[in-house]
């Protein structure tokens, strides 16, 4: 089958959630035999060489600046981009394209070019975007009714375009039920965030006095959750006992917001790295002290695929199947989860691991997306 696979997203390096969620589709997509025609951003400029994929062949396009206009209406989220349009039409002039698979935000408003050719349309999400606006701090008036404005902007979006679609996708049973006011029950599927369990065999060396928390840390449910443990949870105690690595994009820049340097009480902030497997496999724990958002958290499942335990708000680890992380909802509650996890590390690490294989492998996740093209999309 011929595949277009469209997405604003730049998968490759993979250093950030979102990036490995659209690596992964194309990934098994690929492996259950599709040619791949995928458009994708490239924002960090990454040599494609480095990332072929059997099957898949890359086009790039660049999103463009938001104007003052744009920001102001969210017009931006109903208008078609003519470059992409463009690449559209190169595709398929010499092509006969099966399926149209558009992966995440704000792309509803191209189903229709593929319905009108009679191309049925797979529709992924991420996580449930409106609920995710909506949980933005906002302080004051102004900053109130814009947060106000841009969540009706995207419940538009989602009630204009996301029925349209043949099937639309979402990572876990909570987002699902959001999705089920306002589209066809029958067309929403549960894909959850997974990984290449192959990609996660590694040979490491634990350190037992390192934690590491991985994030993009310019996503303010990221950032919150980073302030609220370094103000509330991280003292003197723990900071004897652990080093602290924050790895990911704008970790530096969010603990120097924080706290004015790169490197405070133990806590070392790595920056945007190539591969966070390395970080998360030598760890003894992974901390996730979130306290809003939505989905599954791709975090998680990294620590869960290198058997590397989770210390985690509810929040952090809302969605995810498991009955093996360590929960904290409260301060002293995560301090004390800190100071006593250990001995417990090697054994919820497998536990953790035997979870990840069954629900968030690429394995079992290969078999629900070959069922939902065959049997919802392409019934024979």
């Amino acid at each position: 089958m011929n595949i277009l696979f469209f997405t604003n997203i730049s998968p490759f390096p993979q250093n950030g959630g979102e990036k490995l969620r659209s690596y992964y589709l194309l990934k098994v997509l690929s492996e259950l035999g599709h040619q791949v025609f995928a458009i994708i951003g490239n924002e960090e400029k990454a040599d494609l060489q480095e990332y072929r994929i059997e099957g898949v062949e890359f086009f790039t396009h660049e999103e463009k600046a938001l104007g003052l206009a744009d920001r102001l209406t969210g017009r931006h989220h109903f208008q078609r981009t003519a470059s992409v349009l463009q690449l559209f039409e190169k595709i398929i002039q010499n092509r006969k394209i099966d399926l149209a698979f558009l992966d995440y935000g704000y792309i509803g408003q191209y189903i229709s070019y593929f319905r009108n050719r009679r191309i049925p349309v797979i529709l992924g999400t991420h996580n449930a975007q409106a609920l995710h606006t909506q949980q933005v701090p906002a302080k004051g008036f102004v900053k109130k009714l814009r947060r106000s404005q841009l969540v009706a902007v995207e419940k538009l979006h989602e009630r204009k375009y996301f029925n349209q679609a043949a099937a639309v996708l979402v990572v876990s049973e909570v987002d699902k039920a959001y999705h089920r006011s306002f589209i066809d029950p029958s067309k929403l599927f549960v894909i959850p965030n997974f990984l290449d369990e192959r990609e996660y065999e590694l040979d490491v060396v634990r350190d037992p006095n390192v934690l590491v928390m991985t994030a993009n840390f310019s996503m303010y449910m990221n950032y919150e959750g980073l302030k609220w443990f370094v103000e509330n949870v991280w003292n003197d105690e723990l900071a004897a006992r652990f080093q602290l690595l924050l790895v990911g994009r704008h970790s530096k820049e969010a603990l120097k917001k924080l706290k004015g340097t790169e490197e405070w009480k133990n806590i070392k902030a790595i920056g945007k790295v190539p591969d966070v497997k390395p970080f998360i496999g030598m760890a003894s724990g992974v901390i996730i002290p979130l306290l809003h958002g939505s989905g599954t958290r791709l975090k998680c499942l990294e620590a869960m695929a290198l058997k590397t335990p989770v210390i985690s708000t509810a929040k952090g680890v809302e969605g995810v199947r498991s009955e093996n992380f360590i929960i904290a909802n409260t301060a002293e509650g995560f301090k004390n989860a800190l100071l006593t996890f250990n001995g417990k590390g090697q054994h919820l690490g497998t536990l953790l691991r035997e979870d990840f294989m069954q629900e968030y492998s690429a394995a079992v996740n290969k078999k629900r997306m070959e069922e939902i093209i065959n049997a919802q999309l392409l019934p024979q």
